[in-house]
């Protein structure tokens, strides 16, 4: 009985998320039936969550939208280029800052998960070099701010100065969660 609960509860999450015309997820369901089509990076967790409700093709088109929409060498952008609400700096004032926060901004931390559903949809030697790469992009951005940190944020758009914070544990914590993906996968390359 346990299999076949988790069978339909992954049904129901795909039948109500899954958007046949971006070949990914809807970002949120509203409670009146509504679904808001914009590319965020909020579904990688369908995918690389242990356990994750999102498996086989449809996981593969997520994690391959996301890496063709979002991924930056910094982080994953909140917010596909293409979308009008897009913003691709994150600057100016405490109201222009907090408007790209979540409309484009690339956030390294982000990109932990992303290598963990990389390891779910990818084989194994193509996600260890695929994620070997991000780990190098996130360690060149050490000197870009806070020497020896990782900002909290980049802008979306190249060449995706760092912003807030200079020294965010949670982008910091992204780069040794890679790290320790790759370690426990073969050795960091």
């Amino acid at each position: 009985a346990p299999c076949a609960l988790r069978r339909r509860a992954r049904d129901a999450f795909e039948n109500l998320f899954w958007n046949d015309e971006t070949a990914c997820l809807y970002d949120c369901v509203f409670p009146d039936g509504r679904r808001d089509g914009a590319i965020r990076p909020n579904q990688i967790f369908a995918v690389g969550l242990p356990h994750a409700p999102l498996t086989g093709k449809r996981a593969t088109s997520v994690v391959r939208t996301v890496c063709a929409k979002l991924l930056t060498p910094r982080g994953l952008r909140t917010l596909a280029r293409g979308d009008p609400s897009y913003k691709g700096t994150y600057g100016g004032g405490p109201d222009e800052r907090d408007a790209a926060y979540h409309q484009g901004t690339a956030w390294p931390w982000l990109l932990g998960p992303y290598v963990d559903a990389l390891f779910k949809v990818e084989p194994r030697d193509r996600a260890r070099a695929e994620a070997g790469e991000i780990l190098a992009d996130l360690l060149d951005s050490m000197d870009e701010a806070g020497l020896g940190f990782i900002s909290e944020v980049f802008d979306g758009d190249p060449p995706h100065r760092p912003g807030g914070c200079i020294a965010q544990a949670w982008s910091v914590a992204a780069a040794i969660h890679i790290w320790r993906v790759l370690e426990t996968t073969g050795g960091v390359p």
